[in-house]
């Protein structure tokens, strides 16, 4: 039994809570806080954080002491603002004097508590960034390393990397679990890294002392990145499995196994089994979640579960009823959000996810601005559609505006935008947000801003300053030095949402006279477009699609609208509805691009030529897509706020958009090509039609063909 779960250490807490007024060293506090926050009750943590708070005015706290204190408040995820702020200041002042190492544990408790400071956070990546390069110790390299890595742009990551490689061989294993955390916050495939950590896990003996937590953070890097090899796979399954046999810690024994999993144990013999059913009642509503996700997996492999097939079945069912019954449990809103944070995180199971949801249904009285805004950051990193919560988030965002953080608005706006929903009192919650917003707009970064006016674009929302802000040369010019310092992901998204910002405000608001400047931005990114074969599903719709029209001169994929939307199919209908030949009225962008595409490109996107006919009265493009699940709603049929965005512009620019769902495509009432065929002519034509003569596919391909001889 450790310490702090000892008797002793009850009997020291209780000591510390009867003698707290008479402590007046930081010191001493700073390390009894540590001993005896675990066992603490809500209560006293809160009078703690206040006694701490008091004594960093009254004394005076060194680094240490902070980094004991927010050690502390980690250890029991209690984010309090007041205590940590007042730490943050403390910490700015003596930020030059701050051992780097000691930096970088203070930093990632930060990170632990979700708390947000952008001085500090810059500060403290500053400081950091002029020091690793001079660095000759491999356990601060490593600490720096895994600090800089969320933030690091392109040249960066190449630089640590660089200085990575050398320092590798080095390290301890410490330092080793510190580079694989880096990576994957980075989010970067290092193949080069990833050699040097497979080479020194071969080494004897490494991984004999490594704890649990040490091996399984190695191991999710190594599955994340594939950086597969077959003699340190098995050292980690044979460590892993070891590790499980002598394991009685619920929390461990849910890694464990959820890790093997992963690792593609050979087989997942009883002592899984055993292990999984004899915590079942110890397992938190997280650990049920990933058990569950684990086994899954498990009954998905034939190769793995073996003969166990009805006992990993059995499991299944009880943890899934666990799950809901541990739910019935929680009363504090904060605290089932919590749950709900680290569930969604992880990738809930969806046989679970409308029972998870569905508590809140119980919850909704309780909801409070805070509470409001990490309900909306769980719907929205789930998209799931849960209409009762989203109308009470946005009548507490209309009630409590003041108490709504200009920067949280964002997670409000979003969640409505991209879940594509209208709450009855959707006019207000807009207005109120937008007030929000540009009473704030000096206080947004660039990059967020721009987050924060494509969710409103995605509602049709519009703000005059916002957008003259947003598209204002000396914006953009800040913009541009941001995007050059982040990471190189987040400045892809970010340019991404500008262009469509852009086009959104061009359709929607010619009025607002702001200039169209993305096209060589748009031809950048159709020159690195993957030209693939088509997949299996598009094939299957390509094929049935040109029976349908009359023929493959009558019907055209991988096309490119008017400000570069991506369609799957287009075809032509005259006044009629029936279908025209595509060749015959070119490019829908009328340009040609010589000297800038290559003649590979021109061929496979088969939409961009030098001239074009003017379509005959009443003719009309028809804009086909399928829809895949990532289109929509987890727990709906409901297209996401992108689509419905989509929509609206191509029928704003004259197109009719034809969508094909999966759900419809892979149903049961389509088994047979006619079933396919009607299913397209409804889609295209509508039921009354009949269909185009069979014999105009030769007359076209004929037509074709002479006029190309000519």
């Amino acid at each position: 039994m450790g310490l702090h779960t000892s008797k002793l250490m009850g009997q020291l807490t209780g000591l510390i809570q009867d003698k707290l007024d008479q402590i007046n060293s930081i010191r001493e506090f700073s390390n009894f806080i540590n001993l005896c926050i675990s066992l603490s009750s809500s209560s006293f943590q809160i009078k703690l954080a206040n006694k701490a708070l008091a004594l960093c005015v009254s004394d005076k706290p060194t680094s240490r002491d902070i980094r004991r204190i927010l050690r502390a408040l980690t250890f029991v995820k209690f984010c309090h603002k007041p205590l940590l702020q007042k730490c943050t200041t403390l910490l700015l002042d003596m930020m030059n004097d701050i051992e780097p190492l000691e930096l970088c544990m203070i930093n990632r408790y930060y990170m632990l508590l979700g708390f947000e400071h952008d001085q500090f956070k810059n500060a403290v990546l500053d400081r950091l960034k002029s020091v690793y390069s001079e660095t000759t110790n491999p356990a601060v390299f490593a600490g720096v390393f895994e600090a800089l890595a969320p933030e690091a742009s392109s040249d960066l990551k190449l630089q640590l990397e660089d200085e990575a490689l050398d320092m590798i061989p080095k390290m301890s294993i410490d330092g080793i679990v510190r580079i694989c955390n880096g990576l994957r916050y980075m989010n970067y495939r290092s193949s080069n890294i990833l050699k040097r950590v497979l080479r020194y896990l071969k080494q004897p003996g490494v991984l004999d002392g490594a704890s649990i937590d040490k091996c399984i953070r190695i191991a999710k890097t190594l599955t994340q990145f594939h950086a597969k090899d077959e003699k340190v796979y098995d050292l980690l399954r044979e460590k892993l499995s070891k590790e499980l046999s002598n394991c009685l810690d619920p929390h461990d024994v849910s890694s464990l196994v959820s890790m093997l999993v992963d690792l593609e144990v050979s087989l997942p013999n009883t002592t899984i089994l055993s292990k999984i059913s004899s915590s079942l009642h110890h397992y938190n509503v997280v650990e049920l979640n990933r058990l569950s996700a684990s086994v899954k997996e498990i009954l998905h492999d034939d190769k793995m579960v073996s003969a166990y097939h009805s006992e990993y079945t059995d499991v299944l069912g009880d943890l899934n009823r666990l799950v809901v019954k541990k739910l019935d449990d929680i009363r504090s809103i904060y605290l089932f959000n919590d749950f709900m944070q680290t569930v969604v995180a992880e990738g809930p199971d969806l046989s679970l996810i409308d029972e998870l949801m569905q508590h809140y249904n119980k919850m909704l009285h309780k909801i409070g601005p805070q509470a409001a805004v990490d309900c909306a950051v769980i719907l929205l990193r789930a998209r799931y559609l849960h209409k009762p919560l989203l109308d009470t988030i946005a009548e507490v965002v209309i009630k409590y505006p003041h108490k709504i953080n200009f920067l949280n608005i964002k997670s409000i706006l979003l969640v409505f935008a991209n879940l594509n929903y209208q709450a009855p009192s959707s006019e207000r919650l807009l207005r109120t947000s937008m007030e929000k917003v540009e009473s704030s707009l000096d206080r947004y970064e660039p990059n967020f801003l721009i987050k924060v006016a494509h969710a409103m674009a995605l509602q049709q929302k519009f703000s005059t300053k916002v957008t003259e802000r947003l598209f204002s040369l000396d914006f953009l010019a800040k913009l541009d030095e941001v995007l050059k310092e982040m990471p190189p992901y987040q400045a892809s998204v970010c340019r991404m949402k500008l262009m469509q910002l852009n086009r959104a405000v061009r359709i929607e608001c010619p009025e607002s006279k702001i200039p169209w400047f993305h096209d060589d931005y748009c031809e950048l990114l159709l020159k690195q477009r993957s030209h693939s074969m088509l997949p299996k599903v598009l094939k299957d719709i390509q094929g049935i699609l040109s029976e349908v029209v009359g023929g493959a001169a009558f019907m055209r994929s991988w096309v490119v609208t008017p400000y570069y939307y991506n369609l799957d199919f287009e075809c032509v209908l005259d006044a009629n509805k029936t279908p025209l030949m595509c060749a015959d009225y070119g490019s829908v962008l009328n340009k040609s691009y010589p000297g800038k595409m290559s003649t590979k490109l021109l061929a496979d996107l088969m939409q961009w030529g030098s001239h074009k006919k003017e379509l005959p009265p009443g003719a009309q493009r028809v804009a086909i897509d399928f829809l895949t699940p990532k289109h929509l709603c987890t727990n709906s049929r409901h297209p996401l706020g992108q689509v419905e965005m989509k929509k609206r512009h191509l029928e704003m620019m004259g197109y009719k958009y034809v969508m094909i769902p999966h759900y419809e495509w892979f149903s049961m009432r389509l088994s047979t090509r006619d079933d396919f065929k009607n299913y397209l002519r409804e889609k295209i034509f509508g039921k009354s039609y009949t269909g185009p003569d069979k014999s105009k596919e030769s007359a076209a391909v004929f037509k074709l063909l002479s006029s190309l001889t000519r």
